[in-house]
């Protein structure tokens, strides 16, 4: 099995630990770039990122719902900060959302490393 997802998933974790300090630090300094969302979003895709890593080593194992689980998150994250980083109303500030769209590059590349038949095939067989 290829480590290019727990990578993946650890950086994922990285940039997710880096946002929640960076709008923690913005809240002291600059109050009126953090709002309300912002904090519950930091928040949120940080305990997200621990439990994909969770779901990484169980894939180590060939853990097919583990696959399923990491696929999902991958494919609708993507989506989700594209819609947050391209919509013109979003609640969400600049510096927000051009971290979320590195964050989404990762993911992205999360979905097209799992969409691999090579990484499919070490999956352990359904019952």
């Amino acid at each position: 099995m290829t480590n290019t997802p727990l990578r993946l998933l650890q950086l994922f974790t990285a940039l997710s630990a880096a946002l929640l300090a960076a709008t923690s630090l913005l809240a002291v300094l600059d109050p009126a770039t953090v709002n309300g969302v912002v904090w519950i979003r930091a928040g949120g895709i940080l305990a997200l990122s621990f439990l994909s890593l969770r779901w990484a080593a169980q894939l180590r194992q060939g853990n097919r719902g583990a696959y399923r689980r990491l696929l999902w998150v991958s494919i609708a994250g993507t989506l989700g900060i594209a819609a947050l980083a391209l919509l013109p109303d979003s609640p969400f500030p600049l510096w927000f959302r051009i971290e979320q769209s590195i964050q989404g590059l990762v993911l992205l590349t999360l979905a097209l490393t799992l969409l691999r038949p090579s990484l499919r095939a070490t999956l352990q067989p359904t019952r």
